[in-house]
């Protein structure tokens, strides 16, 4: 039974037809990426958002295969990359995307992140502007967080050793089980792509939760050392939040910000046509 349930946790679908997957050496630790390659076209990196893993990104790509050399990178402690150590900095990820591209001499790619990788991919285009030809980012957090509700009379925050509990408990749900809560919670997103996210929940390794917490610059100070063109996809929002979203893109050099109807969090899960449209109008500026 142990070893069913490691199988199950670590072992990875096979990429799409035509794609492979390998690993770098890299700021310490083994990188796990799949490559659906198209050589002689423009590099793009995709970045996933926390819990994800790279091919969460598969349905996304697929539309953009036709026109990109791709990268779709296991964030450390996602998918097959090798988990965090509790003395990781707070710009881990930042020097994993640089070891990354140095390691495969991959030259003026655009990158692309969500959520956290959205937060990864900024911080890395300006700490190394001159090393990314544009930058994509879908939702990130643009402005402070309010703090957090205190929640209910006497409530305590989760222990690090309950986190890690919960985690195991997701790891080791069935697929169909995690295909169906995916559909239940987030019916936008449609059968296929709950069908890559699952077994993404099964990998996200439980150290995770020892990495560094905070430490990130604000987006007030990283946005303007962004010079690569950067285009925002923002979830949907209205009123002061959306004046506070424009107002935070302002900063970028050379930069915009689309908010894609009807759209939370998941941007391109949600109303992936709108967001694709955006992507590709952008993508023929800086090609």
């Amino acid at each position: 039974m142990f070893t069913a349930l490691v199988l199950a946790m670590f072992l990875q679908p096979a990429p799409p037809a035509g794609w492979s997957d390998a690993y770098v050496w890299g700021n310490g630790i083994r990188i796990h990426y799949t490559h659906a390659a198209n050589p002689g076209k423009p590099v793009i990196i995709f970045a996933h958002g926390s819990s994800d893993d790279g091919l969460c990104w598969t349905n996304f790509a697929k539309e953009l295969a036709a026109d990109y050399d791709m990268y779709l990178v296991d964030a450390r402690g996602h998918g097959l990359s090798d988990p965090p150590k509790p003395g990781d900095p707070a710009d881990a990820q930042v020097e994993d995307l640089a070891a990354f591209i140095r390691e495969l001499k991959l030259v003026k790619p655009i990158l692309m992140g969500h959520s956290m990788g959205s937060s990864a991919v900024a911080w890395f285009s300006a700490k190394y502007p001159a090393i990314p030809k544009a930058v994509i980012l879908e939702d990130p957090g643009l402005t402070p967080r309010p703090p957090a509700a205190a929640g209910a009379p006497g409530a305590v925050p989760a222990t690090p050793e309950e986190r890690i509990q919960r985690m195991i408990q997701r790891n080791s749900l069935s697929l169909a089980a995690l295909t169906a809560d995916c559909m239940k919670s987030s019916p936008k997103w449609g059968a296929d792509e709950c069908a890559v996210w699952a077994p993404s929940k099964r990998r996200h390794h439980p150290a995770t939760t020892l990495g560094a917490m905070g430490g990130r610059p604000p987006m007030s100070e990283i946005l303007p050392k962004i010079t690569a063109p950067t285009l925002i996809l923002k979830a949907d929002a209205q009123g002061d939040a959306r004046l506070k979203n424009e107002q935070a893109a302002a900063l970028l050099p050379q930069g915009k910000i689309v908010h894609i109807d009807g759209a939370g969090h998941n941007v391109r899960r949600e109303n992936k046509p709108m967001a694709l449209a955006t992507l590709r109008a952008f993508l023929a500026t800086v090609r």
